[in-house]
């Protein structure tokens, strides 16, 4: 079966998550339309499964996170056929699995990637495909500040905001373009597919409307969801809607350079 896609992912996303989550978010979502995903579908570090809920309109096969109570949460979208709470370098799967594995904004956070990459060729089958959406090394020098650190000649203070930016939301692995294909192909993947995306002013924007979802990230801790006062939002989506609709389509349908995203697949056998 060729699982299917939602649409409407911004207002849908608006509905449930900051600004600042829904513009990330939705741009990653519309990326994935228009392409083919056969099942068996893996979904790597699906956390609390609202990302696939939003993207997909039918059920997928497999969901994987090591964060039990994430995977919890994901339990009650029903839209994983089953959930398992595991590391991403050995989940309980026979060889050649899937027809479609997925990771989105994951690899990043891994420290050790290799193994991960690695489980994931196991797991593929030979006509199999692995999305991705990871960063690039253009994304730290995007911020608001380290924009304005360079913009003012302060270029040594501005790299070392992207260092401390890139500790702060734990991205171990933010590569150059060649850095990340020499990786893949380490792993036995060859690229069909690689594209970057976001240009450095949606990058910025999003950067502005992070410290915004304070609120949103206390009420996810407290109450296990996004919102404080859900009510309210009813109220105030459709104009957020309609000032970040025009960023979502523009990152999604021009070439960018924070961000980038990726179709593998397994190097054939010679």
């Amino acid at each position: 079966m060729i699982v299917r896609f939602h649409n409407d992912f911004l207002k849908q996303y608006l509905k449930i998550a900051p600004a600042a989550l829904a513009l990330e978010r939705s741009i990653e979502c519309g990326l994935h339309v228009g392409k083919e995903w056969p099942s068996p579908i893996l979904d790597i570090g699906c956390g609390d499964g609202i990302f696939a809920d939003i993207l997909f309109a039918d059920r997928i096969e497999t969901g994987i996170d090591p964060d039990a109570s994430e995977v919890e949460r994901a339990k009650g979208l029903d839209k994983y056929d089953e959930l398992i709470v595991c590391f991403g370098d050995d989940i309980p799967k026979p060889d050649g699995a899937y027809n479609t594995v997925f990771s989105n904004s994951v690899l990043e956070h891994i420290p050790d990637l290799m193994p991960v990459l690695k489980e994931v060729h196991r797991l593929m089958s030979d006509t199999a495909r692995f999305y991705i959406t990871i960063p690039t090394d253009k994304l730290e020098r995007a911020t608001f500040i380290a924009r304005f650190l360079a913009a003012i000649g302060l270029r040594e203070q501005a790299k070392r905001y992207g260092k401390f930016y890139n500790r702060f939301w734990k991205h171990y692995n933010v590569h150059t373009l060649a850095e990340w294909r020499q990786m893949f192909e380490q792993a036995g993947f060859e690229v069909e597919v690689e594209r970057p995306y976001v240009p450095r002013n949606i990058s910025t924007l999003y950067d502005l409307l992070t410290p915004l979802a304070l609120p949103a990230l206390i009420a996810k801790k407290l109450f296990r969801r996004w919102l404080l006062l859900p009510g309210l939002r009813p109220l105030t989506a459709p104009v957020i809607e309609t000032l970040l609709a025009g960023a979502v389509d523009r990152a999604v349908r021009d070439e960018g350079e924070c961000l980038v995203y990726y179709a593998l697949r397994k190097r054939p056998r010679t």
